[in-house]
Formats: structure tokens, sequence, C-alpha cells
């Protein structure tokens, strides 16, 4: 379990009740604004704009470059090539588009490229490719922003290439007809969030001559699909964007839609924003990392039902699959920890594998970083020996930047603060991971902890459905605009329940004469720090639901700790304890040994466990009233360790401490760790 910082911040009550008396609003929902800085009534209105407010299109720079040369090439029947990605953003741009240019009557086709064959981006043989079908325009989505060598190629074969997208551009932008891109340093629009798709919408705005508010009702739905899946903040024009989209996608008129929400088990329910990202946006994302992505597209351009069906259930079957490599891959991942348990203290995760699935690294990584809270980069190295890596980060370290100051040996790279892929020779990736360390070392000493946010605390008897209904009007929740999280102090543990597939736990906690249950997922009972009896602090989301035709509660856990628990301190003496071991200059300074003392309480808790298998941060929780700092206690668990008395196993990023049976006595003063420590 990794260590998480809790933030709650400190919101004046009587802002909250001038936003109660200027909204109408119950004071829960106002406690919430206030906490996520809309405390004003422009601010609320800001927020809650359910209207098209959105602004001009062609306030994004270059739009009327690229609306010209698109209307020229209508209006001579040139033949548009729509350039895509593989992902759901850039296959909801391309059906966008697509759609858009189907309904002017336009000559067009799309190309998105293999993942596995191609990659990400533009290529030269893609663009030879559309050049030899007689294209003459080629307008790419969610992608472009770096092709500069590619859309020099495409001049010299007659082709004008118009870019659409949102990831960051290099120092220098490609010499394109028009490059639509809000993140342009001389852009003046106001919204930077957009999405690809989002930008793609832009583009069908300006070429009508509309600010949103009719394209909206065409468009929405495949917008709310590709704005969620690509985990921009769901705020400002995005929020509008989403909010509308919900709304279409659940009566949309797309054959395609209706059988993905029906194979996604989400038809003729109410939509979420999270009901949407965990159900249909997967099967989306599955054409292309397992399948013909042109699929994917096709389901949404359909108007055949048959043939939608069809196409749903193959995604479907592509998601099932996926999940069963996902899980291969991660147990390969843990693995390579197990022989090379060194990169486990360093700042980022880089690990390496033999023909990973391209499509499913990227997944990966995500699940590496939930696990052990710290950026994680995976490189897939073919047999070729060229190495194709995915990143995910953590607020606080932009995975972008760090990636373009190692740029040296890339062959290709892009993306966005939390999230990048790369591509370089396989011989480069030993220098590769020591330079971004290196980098790491120079600009975050300290590296970011994993944060978990209460937007406020509450008491138990707050804990009432007609309460808690009320904040569902904040959907759509995402990115910058997440499920409301609460902090609820002081409650006893009574009792803990596995589900049926062993995955996750129920807990059943107690407050005064108030009970009530709660589920934590991807937590198992043997990995779950803390026991029946204990008083614990709680942050989880809320929500008010049904069970059985009856008002309920739903508690949804992200984190649990006791009451009492100093994470100023803990995190320090977590980047003290990775310092000591990575032999850099230690912050505080201070003694660091355990004594005897330590040593033994540390031992004699373990043996009377035989085996403590709820990791090194639920044994802090246990030994905390003993007075060891954290720092002490882990070097301490090396210390008997090294000295043979104790073993440590490491599986999906939980330890388990047990004694080695029949350990002689040793002289702890021969370990080389305190050797060390005290010189």
């Amino acid at each position: 379990m990794e260590i998480k910082r809790w933030t709650l911040p400190e919101v004046p009550a009587e802002q909250v009740s001038g936003l109660v008396e200027q909204t109408g609003l119950p004071p829960l929902v106002c406690r919430v604004l206030c906490a996520r800085g809309y405390g004003t009534k422009d601010e609320y209105d800001s927020f809650f704009s359910d209207r098209a407010e959105l602004d001009d299109p062609f306030l994004l720079k270059d739009m009327d470059r690229a609306v010209q040369r698109i209307h020229e090439a209508v209006e001579a029947g040139e033949r548009i090539a729509v350039y895509g990605d593989y992902d759901c953003d850039g296959v909801t741009s391309t059906a966008l588009l697509m759609s858009y240019f189907h309904s002017v009557g336009a000559n067009a086709i799309f190309y998105i490229p293999s993942r596995e064959k191609e990659g990400y981006g533009m290529h030269m043989e893609s663009v030879k490719a559309l050049a030899d079908m007689d294209v003459r325009l080629i307008v790419t989505v969610d992608n472009g922003i770096s092709a500069h060598e590619e859309i020099l190629y495409a001049g010299t074969l007659g082709m004008d290439v118009v870019v659409t997208d949102h990831h960051t551009p290099r120092d220098t932008l490609p010499q394109a007809a028009a490059v639509v891109n809000p993140h342009r340093a001389d852009c003046p629009s106001r919204f930077k969030g957009l999405a690809g798709v989002g930008v793609a919408f832009k583009l069908v705005c300006a070429l009508e001559g509309d600010q949103g508010g009719e394209m909206l009702e065409y468009y929405s739905d495949l917008v709310a699909l590709g704005t969620i899946a690509d985990v921009v903040p769901l705020v400002g024009e995005n929020r509008v964007l989403a909010r509308h989209g919900l709304r279409l996608l659940r009566e949309s008129e797309r054959p395609g839609i209706s059988a993905l929400l029906a194979v996604s088990g989400l038809k003729g329910k109410p939509l979420t924003g999270e009901s949407v990202a965990f159900g249909a946006i997967p099967r989306l994302n599955a054409a292309g990392r397992m399948g013909n992505v042109d699929d994917a597209v096709e389901l949404l351009l359909t108007d055949d039902a048959r043939y939608a069906k069809e196409l749903a259930e193959i995604l479907d079957a592509h998601n099932t699959r996926r999940k069963r490599i996902e899980e291969e891959i991660l147990g390969e991942i843990d693995a390579v920890l197990k022989q090379h348990p060194d990169k486990l203290g360093r700042r980022l995760l880089v690990v390496s594998g033999k023909n990973w699935h391209h499509g499913i690294v990227g997944i990966a990584a995500a699940k590496m970083v939930e696990r052990y809270g710290r950026p994680c980069i995976l490189f897939s190295v073919d047999d070729g020996g060229e190495a194709r890596g995915s990143g995910r980060s953590i607020e606080g370290f932009s995975l972008i930047e760090a990636i373009t100051a190692c740029r040296g040996e890339l062959t290709q790279f892009g993306g966005h603060t939390l999230a990048a892929g790369l591509t370089l020779p396989a011989a480069g990736l030993e220098r590769f991971d020591r330079d971004i360390q290196d980098w790491a070392a120079r600009t975050h000493p300290v590296m970011p902890a994993p944060r978990i946010k209460a937007d406020c605390a509450l008491a138990p008897n707050e804990l009432r459905p007609e309460l808690l209904a009320p904040l569902s009007g904040l959907e759509p929740f995402g990115s910058a605009n997440q499920q409301p999280v609460f902090l609820l102090s002081s409650l006893l543990v009574e009792g803990i329940y596995p589900t049926a597939d062993k995955k996750h736990i129920r807990i059943r906690f107690t407050a005064g004469a108030q009970s009530f249950y709660a589920v934590y997922f991807r937590m198992t009972e043997d990995r779950f720090p803390h026991r029946p009896g204990d008083t614990v602090d709680v942050m989880a989301n809320l929500s008010a639901g049904e069970y059985m035709g009856k008002p309920q509660v739903s508690v949804r856990v992200q984190d649990v700790r006791p009451p009492d628990f100093d994470q100023e301190a803990v995190l320090l003496d977590e980047n003290r304890y990775q310092c000591f071991w990575r032999e850099e200059p230690i912050p505080g300074g201070g003694d660091l040994a355990p004594d005897r003392k330590d040593l033994a309480v540390i031992y004699k808790y373990i043996r009377k466990c035989k085996t403590y298998s709820h990791g090194e941060l639920g044994l802090y929780f246990r030994l905390v009233s003993a007075g060891i700092p954290y720092c002490k206690m882990m070097i301490g668990l090396d210390i008997l360790e090294e000295m043979g008395l104790i073993q440590r196993h490491t599986s999906d990023a939980v330890v388990r401490i047990s004694l080695v049976p029949g350990a002689a006595k040793v002289d702890l003063g021969a370990s080389g760790i305190l050797l060390r420590l005290r010189s």
C-alpha cells in the first residue's frame, strides 16, 4: 500500500451560507462547490451553465485557414482523408468528421494507423498510400502536431495537411496549411482543455458557421464519448459538451451507439460519466488495442442496426481478451520486479518486456501507478530491437516534460502531463532510464505523493439519501470534477467481508448508534491492514441510490488510516528512506539507525503473526504505539531480512512478511546496513 496525502480544504462557513442564500442549493452541495473554488454566484453560474455557451470556434488560431482549405476541397470535389488515432478520442474524432463530411457530400475517406504495425501518428508509408489513392487534403484529428517530416513529405506528393490536435506542441509547429491546437503558444482561445474530439467538433462548428448550439444536437454524443475517454478536465466547455452528450447518448439515433450500450450493459440505464468510462469506452478502445480499429469507426457511422450489433459484439469479445492479456503482462512485471527490486526504489518505475501487446501496455502502466503511487513507463521490445513505451504519471509530475528533456535517443514521442507514448532503439533503454531518473532527481528531490482530496468532512448522521441526492447535479464526474469525496472520522470497524469473487471487500462501520456498510474495491481481506475493533478515519465517495426499492446511501472507500496518523512525518520518512537506499543526501539528517529495542519490537510482532500479509504501511499502523518512526521501521525490516531472520514476498504491490524457519541467533552488530548507517 502506498502512502497517500490526504487534503481537506478550509472553507469559511459564511461563504457556504452565502452561496446557499444566493443559489437556493442545498448546503452540502454548496460546501462541495466552495471547496472546489466555486464559492461565488458568478463562479457557480459558470460551472452550472447548461446552455451551449461555447466560445467562438474561430478564436482557435488557424481555424480560418482550416475552414477555407476544407471548403475549397469540398467544393472542388477533392478527395479528403481524415487521419485519426486508434484510441477512443481518435475514433470518435474520426467518426465525427466523417459523419459531417458525409452530410455535406464531401469525397472523404478515413485512415487510422495500426497500433501494432505502425504506432501512433502520421507515417511516411501511410502518407504515400493516401497520395496513391488520389487524396489531395489530409485532415488530422487527435494527432499531427509532431508530424513535421511527414507533413513536409505530403507536400512533395501534392497534398495539403490541416492539423487538428490537442497534444503539446514542440518548439516549432509543422508546416501545414493550418495547425489548429488550443495549446499553441499563440492561440488566443480561452479554454485549453479540449480533447481531440473537442477540437474536431470546433472545426465542424466553424465549417457550419455555428458557435455550437446547433451542432451539439448532432454530434455531442460522439464528443462526450471521446472527451470522457481522454480524461481531460470536465469543467468549462468540456462540461457543457459532456453533459449535453450524455443526454444525447441516452436517446441517440445512431444504431452503433445503441448496440454499444447494449453490450456494455448500459442500455436503458441512467448514464453517468463513470458508467460510460467503465462500460462503453473500454469496448471502443478494444478495437484499436486488440483488433481492427476501423470496426469502431464503422460502428459509430453505420445506419444498419444488424451490422451495428455484429460490430458491437466483436468489440465486446476484444475487450474480454484484452483483460486476460492485461493480467498476463502484470504478472510478468511482478516477476521482473522480484528479480530487480531496486527498481521499486527509483523515482520512476521503468520496466520493459519482450513483445508485450502494444495495445495493453498503457493500461498496465496505469495499473502500476495505482499500485505503487509513482510515475511508470512500460516498454514493449519487439524482435527488431525497437522499444515502444507507454507511460502514466501522478499529479505533480509532468511525464511529457520529463520525456521531452530526455528525448536524445527517442525516435518518436508525444503526450500529456499524465500520459505519454515514446519509441526508441532497445539498446538505448538503459541510458534512457538513467537519464529520466537523473532528470527527476534534479527537478523533484521529493517526489509527489498520490493525493486524495476531500471536499468536506461529514458526520455519520449526515449519511442520509435525501442529503446526498442533490450531489448528482454536479455530474458528469471525471478529471477536474471528481465524484465528491468525504472524510468520515473515528469509525469503528465492526466486520470485514470478502465479495464472492474475493477481489473486493465490504466493511461494516459503526459510529455511535449508527452502522453502515461500505465497499472497498480492489482490496482483499488478507491485504486490508485493519481489523474488527480498530477505530479508523475513512476517505470515501458517497452517493444516494436504491436497494430493493428503498433509498440507500452508497459508500465507496478510497483509503483508510488510523485517526492519529501523522501523514507529514510519514511522508518525510518515506522520502528519507528512499534517499538512504539511493545513496542521496538525506533531508533532515538525524539518526536513521533502529536500536536493539526497535528491532526486537518489530521481530516479536512478526513472530506473533507468523506471517504478516498487510504490507509495510499496515505493519507501521500496528507498531505506531511503540513510537518507532516509519523510516527506522523500514530500515529495521531491511536489517532483519539481511541477517536472515525474516523474509519478504511482494505480489501485486503487497508485501508479505514472515519469519525464516529455524533461523539461528545472529549478531545484529555485524549488519552491513547498520555499519553503513553508523559510518
